[in-house]
């Protein structure tokens, strides 16, 4: 499966909403996004998150992995399919943990027995997809507080200002790009010109915008039905 292929089958299941459509995102590193990938709309193809998982973890030397860490929580099937497909390739258990989140904006590693599968191993950080990389800074800084060592990241989908310097690691590959625009919120063109900004919980954190600038002029808008379906989105 080429990454073409990859991006093609993303947008066809609705999980990404690239700049031309018009929208505003808010991001958790509160940057205002002219774009966004959800994965939630991909994750019930299990044959589908299976095979790219399995390609992305495949770029990675196998054996010289010791756990698998992902961010609550899209990436959870990643904690899963990785340590499976690693460990077909080397022979060797590999631990598969989650970060979970918390607020107002962050990350925790704080389910019984996830430190210690971090400290003193080698940890492998999969991403369901990588926007402003405050999600993946935040996992990189976590695992070396834990006394883990971070042997590279993996994203099933990257904005395309990710890069392995500024995520701080030696390795890092991505199987899909995706590119749009990102702006303080002090200095938002979307801003500017009153594009109202998606609050679905599934689609950023606009809703935490909402609850602070309750008069925001651009006012607000869901992309989701109540049902969970997606409204008409073009591909």
């Amino acid at each position: 499966m080429t990454k073409s292929k990859i991006r093609q089958i993303l947008q066809e299941k609705g999980s990404l909403y690239p700049s031309e459509l018009g929208h505003h995102f808010v991001g958790i590193s509160g940057k205002h996004l002219s774009g966004y990938c959800n994965i939630d709309p991909a994750l019930p193809d299990i044959d589908f998150i299976a095979e790219v998982t399995r390609l992305l973890v495949s770029q990675f030397e196998a054996g010289q992995v010791d756990t698998v860490l992902v961010p609550a929580t899209g990436a959870i099937p990643l904690a899963q399919w990785g340590p499976h497909f690693l460990k077909l390739r080397s022979g060797k258990p590999v631990l598969g943990i989650w970060a979970d989140k918390i607020k107002p904006r962050g990350f925790v590693i704080q389910r019984a027995g996830f430190a210690e599968a971090i400290a003193g191993r080698n940890v492998l950080i999969l991403e369901d997809m990588i926007n402003q990389m405050y999600s993946v800074k935040e996992l990189v800084r976590l695992t070396r507080e834990l006394g883990g060592n971070v042997v590279g990241v993996g994203a099933l989908v990257a904005n395309r200002t990710a890069t392995r310097d500024q995520i701080g690691v030696e390795q890092y590959v991505r199987m899909c790009e995706f590119s749009y625009d990102a702006w303080d919120a002090a200095n938002c063109a979307l801003c500017a010109n009153g594009i109202p900004i998606v609050i679905d919980e599934a689609l950023g954190h606009g809703k935490e915008f909402q609850e602070l600038n309750p008069v925001y002029p651009g006012g607000f808008i869901s992309l989701l039905k109540p049902s969970g379906r997606y409204n008409a989105i073009s591909a």
